[in-house]
């Protein structure tokens, strides 16, 4: 974006014309340090360059506000828009900025029903604009592919339409309620927008996404992510990536064969006050007796929850207290952090292989690994990332196409390989809709699918063996993913069934029927607190 416009949707790394980071030679990423950067659930922050033990990794809570401040320019950034600012002015604007937007948010709060006002933004614009979470894949790889795109042409020659990527936040919850702003404004700010996968039922149902047409090979797709992608039998999104549970495992350790093995056992959860906590709390109930509940489009009745739902999240309450203390406070990177620094085993998404991989002190002579990797013993979150073309995009043709190519096969197999991204496609991992099997994965290294050798000095990993594991882990987990609740309520029953297990958790809940009722009640669209 320009001016204005650039100021109020600037990410953290600014982005050049072509998409590129600011600098185009940034070493290769290590594992992020610091607990302060809390990512959440498929989306994570990338930044430091060492792993932290875990006592200096815990650090305090940050509670993050219903509606982030805008980004203005820094005092030393304000030149970049060949405007000079004196940094009085700046800190002006900045202080009157957040206050509208502080006041917007309590307006929202006190009258959920009140819009928001149309958020500026150059409606006739010749670029598109693609808004989701902080790019954390190995060296930037959806950024890559929006450079590629921009390269690129139709089969016709006409040239691509260009294309930037904004970064929001790198914590869900901000990403949700930025997006959902900027939506509800009724703005033309974002043409296409990267979501999580829960969240489509609640923007379709809104009208804050376009139906998306004309997408072929749908078979190719896993089945359970495209699903995602739908509300009320009408494709509304398109699966970008997928995320599932994974277990890591040290060198030297067995992976137990079954969740209660695996729980009283111990490994690094994610049970910190977030939306990971939602997943992994979901997952120990589905592994304990009630695999049919709060999944998908099941509605549980009041009976379940009591009878099957809570008794189980009382029981991983004793774990909590006893092999899995050190998890409370835990979000995706406190984890890699405690596992890099010597636990043995964790429970985390993907991504956490390449970054784990090219962390030095995870490497054993030449190319070989000190951990691995499998599925869980059992069933798992289907996680993972959509596109979809915003309603109120003033290019809904161009931005459709951007999609299709951002969820094709190319790229997929390139975020996968490159990136560590799960990819939704089977030909991205060598498959086909009638030959899936762990089995029959094929990966290729980021430098054989791109024709590159790497750096001198730069190891080429993970290599083609380590994606081939790590893709089989993958497909293993597939089999026994499950979906999220599906409703366009999903962000008040997160928030309420957090709630209810941060109480059950820590000894202060309420007793079961009141457990039920309120969380069947946050399914309804009704926020309540057990």
């Amino acid at each position: 974006m320009t001016t204005e416009d650039d100021d109020r949707n600037r990410p953290a790394r600014p982005p050049s014309r072509d998409g590129d980071p600011p600098d185009a030679s940034q070493p290769e990423r290590r594992i992020p340090n610091g607990p302060e950067q809390k990512p959440d659930g498929p989306e994570r922050k990338a930044a430091g360059d060492r792993v932290l033990p875990p006592e200096e990794a815990k650090g305090s809570e940050r509670r993050i506000p219903d509606v982030p401040p805008p980004s203005l320019p820094r005092p030393h950034e304000a030149k970049q828009h060949g405007t000079h600012f004196s940094r009085r002015a700046v800190l002006l604007c900045a202080s009157v900025g957040a206050l509208a937007v502080l006041a917007a948010g309590l307006v929202s709060q006190i009258h959920p029903s009140a819009p928001y006002h149309a958020l500026a933004a150059d409606c006739g614009r010749g670029d598109l604009v693609v808004a989701g979470g902080t790019d954390v894949s190995l060296k930037a790889q959806r950024r890559a592919l929006i450079k590629q795109w921009n390269a690129s042409t139709y089969p016709d020659g006409r040239p691509h339409r260009h294309a930037r990527l904004v970064e929001v936040s790198d914590s869900t919850d901000l990403q949700h309620s930025q997006l959902a702003a900027v939506e509800q404004s009724g703005s033309c700010a974002y043409d296409v927008l990267i979501m999580d996968n829960t969240w489509t039922a609640q923007f379709a149902e809104a009208g804050y996404l376009k139906e998306f047409h004309g997408l072929s090979d749908t078979s190719d797709f896993n089945p359970a992510a495209l699903r995602t992608g739908q509300w009320h039998g009408t494709q509304y999104a398109v699966p970008f990536n997928l995320d599932v549970g994974l277990l890591y495992y040290r060198e030297g350790t067995t992976p137990p064969a079954t969740w209660s093995a695996l729980v009283d056992q111990g490994y690094d959860a994610q049970l910190a006050d977030y939306e990971g906590l939602t997943v992994n709390v979901l997952e120990d109930v589905w592994n304990d007796g009630a695999a049919d509940v709060l999944t998908g489009n099941a509605r549980a009745d009041e009976k379940a929850l009591s009878s099957r739902v809570f008794p189980a999240i009382r029981r991983l309450a004793t774990r909590v207290q006893k092999s899995l203390k050190a998890s409370r406070q835990y979000q995706e990177q406190d984890a890699i952090n405690a596992f890099a620094s010597g636990d043995k085993l964790m429970r985390n998404w993907p991504y956490a292989f390449s970054a784990l991989a090219t962390e030095p002190r995870m490497r054993a002579s030449g190319d070989r690994l000190r951990f691995h990797v499998a599925a869980l013993p059992g069933h798992t979150v289907l996680g993972g990332q959509n596109l979809a073309v915003s309603a109120h995009s003033p290019s809904p043709g161009p931005s459709a196409d951007l999609v299709r190519f951002l969820s094709g096969t190319a790229a997929q197999r390139q975020l996968f390989s490159c990136g560590g991204f799960a990819p939704a496609r089977y030909s991205a991992l060598g498959l086909t809709p009638t030959k899936h099997s762990p089995a029959d994965v094929q990966a290729r290294s980021c430098s054989g699918l791109m024709g590159r050798p790497p750096a001198p000095g730069d190891p080429d990993l993970p290599n083609q063996q380590q994606l081939t594991e790590l893709g089989q882990a993958i497909v293993t987990a597939l089999g026994r993913a499950l979906p999220r609740p599906e409703t366009e309520h999903y962000p008040t029953f997160s928030a309420t069934f957090r709630d209810c297990s941060n109480k059950i958790i820590d000894g202060t809940s309420a007793d079961a029927d009141t457990f039920a009722h309120d969380v069947a009640d946050a399914l309804k669209g009704r926020p309540s607190s057990c």
